[in-house]
């Protein structure tokens, strides 16, 4: 009996032992601290119009790479050129609606809805590129970027794709009265047709993957364009007229849709926007560097090209000088822009 007893008290203790070291354990486990869960890879998908080698697709690619890089690849930019999401005009609305994450766009087809896309293109404005960097880094850009705010989209950088100029199928433009009569491919904007009624030519809009063809059947005589575009579109086969006159460059503006860029953290969007600015500078650059390339190359192709001097530029100042005044009268973002571009040398 007293073996028993003692049995039973021996196993009993066995039992509160275990049972203290169980709950040892759940007291133990319960404190631990989770491992943070790792955070979610987000892809955005970013559209525009220009060939894989255009500078603007290649600040696009820079951009994305940068991104990777300050976000240790937690975000991943898949860039789309070569007008494979749809035109400009699409790309908008579609970052306006959510359905596409971001585009770079040019300016001029969101002409008659943005202000940016007008200050930016309005003739002789600017004289060269340091002039324009200088610009692009200043408080009045950051400005029309936030005009963009209205839109559901916002504006990260503007880049560039280079001065542009007078491409013609007949005779070289060397005055105004040269292009008289004209029918000259402008882009989709109330500016481009004003500027260029301005110059006696008929203005004649016409989407960007059209030119070709339309210089092919006649149905334009010229266009404006910027070099590298003239040669990756291969208009130079059948226009081989081309007149240096920067009457402007062809600005394109970074955008993402507003609710998608609200969704990042503060470190992601952080990082979005160092990045995007940072692209800036290479982008001129590379522009600067392409622009000598192209010239050389189109001499190789038989192209004829006019360089233009002060005087020889005076006459086509003179011929749209009204257009800075009625634009500027539209809104102020874009009076103060052009105020602080000619403060600006």
């Amino acid at each position: 009996m007293k073996k028993s007893a003692t049995k039973i008290c021996v196993f009993g203790m066995a039992v509160l032992l275990a049972s203290l070291a169980l709950v040892g354990c759940g007291s133990s486990s319960s404190t631990e601290k989770k491992a943070p869960a790792a955070a979610a890879t987000v892809t955005l998908k970013l559209g525009n119009v220009v060939q894989k080698n255009h500078p603007m697709n290649v600040a696009c690619e820079k951009f994305a790479q940068k991104v990777a890089q300050k976000t240790n690849n937690r975000i991943k930019i898949q860039v789309f050129p070569a007008r494979q999401l749809g035109d400009d005009r699409q790309l908008f609305e579609q970052v306006q609606q959510g359905a596409l994450d971001m585009a770079e766009i040019s300016a001029a087809p969101i002409g008659s809805t943005a202000a940016l896309a007008s200050a930016l293109q309005l003739p002789f404005l600017f004289n060269n590129w340091d002039q324009y960097l200088k610009v692009m880094k200043d408080p009045v850009t950051d400005k029309l970027l936030a005009g963009l705010d209205k839109y559901q989209v916002k504006g990260l950088a503007i880049y560039n794709a280079g001065f542009r100029h007078f491409v013609t199928v007949g005779k070289t433009v060397n005055q105004p009265a040269d292009m008289q009569g004209l029918k000259f491919r402008v882009a989709e904007t109330p500016l481009h047709v004003d500027i260029f009624k301005a110059l006696g030519a008929s203005p004649t809009p016409m989407p960007y993957g059209e030119i070709y063809s339309g210089l092919q059947n006649k149905v334009i005589d010229g266009l404006e364009m910027d070099l590298s575009a003239i040669l990756m579109e291969k208009h130079y086969e059948v226009a081989k007229n081309v007149t240096l006159s920067k009457h402007f460059t062809w600005p394109a503006i970074l955008m993402i849709n507003a609710n998608k860029f609200k969704s990042l953290s503060p470190e992601d969007q952080k990082a979005i926007l160092d990045s995007a600015k940072e692209v800036i500078d290479e982008n001129v650059k590379d522009i600067s560097d392409i622009e000598k390339k192209a010239v050389a190359e189109l001499k190789t192709k038989g192209v004829n090209l006019k360089e233009f001097s002060v005087a020889d530029t005076a006459p086509f100042i003179e011929a749209t000088k009204s257009i800075e005044a009625k634009y500027s009268s539209q809104d102020p973002l874009i009076a103060d822009f052009v105020k602080r571009v000619k403060e600006i040398k």
